[in-house]
Formats: structure tokens, C-alpha cells, sequence
């Protein structure tokens, strides 16, 4: 499964965002610019983030953006479902937009019961996984790979 540029980006600007936590709020154009991401998609992929209350938005001088809540509560695919709408290789194996598939049996199809082990698989490790448990294990391989003085 390939995330799609709308997730992969509001995936990175939440990771940022988690390891603000207990900062001040943001501003779009600077999250964007920190982590490298277009400026105007962003703003397309942080509406449907508010709404769903992932991130909250205050305006005003010092305003900007934060978490909407504590991101140990934030998980993966709770995001990633907000922004794509479904974690699924193909559709014929999707919980949410399952389409049928044009195999002649979709019960013994060797695609369709190999994707859905698929779809099981990344959705048992995005709906355990939390901001939180990410930037976290981030910081670890950071730690990890940094040179020792001699």
C-alpha cells in the first residue's frame, strides 16, 4: 500500500506538531516550511483535520495550529482514514468503500485474500500506533544513530 501525498504530508506535519506539544500554536506557512511541504495543500489537508478535531486552530496574533488532543490519543489511522477515507490495498477488500472486484469468485480469489491480510496487517500497526509511540520511536533511531565522541 502506497500512502497518498495528502496523508504523507498531514502525517508529517502532525508528527511536528506532537513534538510541539506544550508550545505555543503554529502558523501553516512555518509547519509548512519547517518540514518542507507545500504551503497551499496544506491548507487543503488541515480543514478536514480541524473538523475532525485532530487540530485545532486559533487566530490571531500568536495563533496558529495545534493538537486537539493529547497525541498518545492521535493514532494513525484515525488520520489517515480522515484524509484518504480508506486503508485498503484494493477495494474489494476496503471496510469503508468496498467496491466488488471483477475476479470470478471473490471468496476464493488468491488477490483478494492475500490483500486482505495486507489490510490487516497496516491497520493493526496504524490503529496501534499514536503520534505519540512515532515521534517517540523517532527520537530512539535518532538517539541510535548519532556518533559517539572518541
Amino acid at each position: 500500500m502506497r500512502l497518498s501525498k495528502r496523508s504523507e504530508y498531514g502525517l508529517r506535519a502532525l508528527f511536528d506538531l506532537a513534538d510541539r506539544t506544550g508550545k505555543s500554536p503554529v502558523s501553516l506557512k512555518e509547519l509548512a516550511a519547517r518540514n518542507n511541504l507545500p504551503f497551499k495543500f496544506m491548507e487543503h489537508i488541515f480543514l478536514p483535520l480541524r473538523n475532525a478535531g485532530i487540530v485545532l486552530s486559533q487566530s490571531g496574533a500568536g495563533g496558529g495550529y495545534s493538537l486537539g488532543r493529547n497525541p498518545k490519543d492521535i493514532f494513525l489511522g484515525e488520520i489517515i482514514r480522515t484524509l484518504d477515507g480508506t486503508i485498503a490495498p484494493v477495494s474489494c477488500v476496503s471496510q469503508i468503500a468496498y467496491e466488488p472486484c471483477s475476479c470470478p469468485d471473490e471468496e476464493t480469489c488468491p488477490l483478494r485474500l492475500v490483500m486482505n491480510r495486507v489490510r490487516e496487517a497496516i491497520v493493526d500497526i496504524v490503529d496501534h500506533t499514536s503520534l505519540a509511540d512515532a515521534v517517540a520511536e523517532s527520537k530512539t533511531n535518532s538517539n541510535d544513530h548519532q556518533e559517539t565522541p572518541t
